[in-house]
């Protein structure tokens, strides 16, 4: 009698839960980014004293450095664990790169980033815990993506290289200009003052702008997916923040603050 079909690897019941749980965090994303256009603010930074969704007291706050550590490190600890899996590892030479710069930006978050924090607020609980659920998911999804049983080579073409070259200059822009809010503050000193210097002088969210460049490179060059959910991600999240940002500082200095600067695209928005 004719033998049966081998049975499906172990794997592919892990691949299709790895294809929902993105399409699951791109709809709670995208719910998010509706709520906050519509006028919600996350309770957190700048605003983490503001009534969010009509509610005052969010609960138990976490000192602002502590909080950044914890709720990035799931993204740098995920893939390196997932990567010591059985039948895991990156599926070539150019996925290991792109999981190197994945890992390396949130080594850069969840370590160096806390430390140089200068009169941050504290984070409420619930959205430090919401960040980690973020992160824990997508350092999940990136890995599976690129280093998972069933991860495909990614071509080492000029849709790679020019993907990459994008990664870095948007990573490079957003350490730059992180720095920049940085130097507003002395070492003690709290309060805002007014961004200059690089691409502040044209939009307010110009350290959002730089990671979303740098994160739509990283799904140029990965074509995943998993990384294209994450990119549309980024925008979900840092755009309705960048909007905030730009009114909440031309009503805080009035006419003190540059009124051609626009919110997150130079010139248009």
């Amino acid at each position: 009698p004719p033998r049966p079909p081998p049975p499906p690897p172990l794997w592919e019941g892990e691949q299709q839960f790895h294809a929902f749980l993105g399409y699951a965090l791109f709809t709670a994303m995208a719910a998010a980014c509706a709520a906050l256009s519509l006028g919600a603010v996350a309770p957190y930074g700048r605003y983490s004293n503001e009534k969010a969704l009509g509610i005052s007291d969010w609960g138990p706050k976490v000192p602002a450095q502590l909080a950044w550590c914890l709720q990035e490190l799931p993204s740098l600890v995920v893939p390196l664990v997932c990567l010591v899996r059985p039948g895991w590892g990156p599926a070539s030479a150019t996925n290991g790169v792109l999981l190197l710069g994945f890992v390396a930006h949130y080594a850069n978050r969840a370590l160096v980033y806390p430390l140089r924090i200068r009169g941050g607020a504290p984070t409420p609980l619930y959205v430090m815990a919401s960040a980690f659920s973020f992160t824990f998911v997508n350092g999940y999804l990136q890995a599976g993506a690129l280093g998972g049983p069933w991860a495909s080579a990614v071509p080492g073409d000029a849709a790679f290289g020019g993907g990459l070259l994008l990664f870095l200059a948007g990573a490079m822009g957003n350490a730059y200009h992180d720095a920049l809010l940085r130097a507003l503050r002395e070492p003690g000193e709290t309060g805002y003052k007014v961004p200059v210097g690089g691409l502040f002088e044209y939009v307010s969210g110009a350290n959002y702008l730089c990671e979303m460049i740098e994160w739509a490179g990283f799904a140029f060059a990965c074509r995943t997916p998993s990384a294209h959910i994450f990119a549309a991600c980024v925008v979900f999240n840092l755009a309705p923040r960048a909007v905030s940002h730009h009114a909440w500082y031309r009503e805080r200095f009035g006419d003190a603050y540059p009124s051609q600067r626009r919110a997150l695209v130079p010139f248009l928005f």
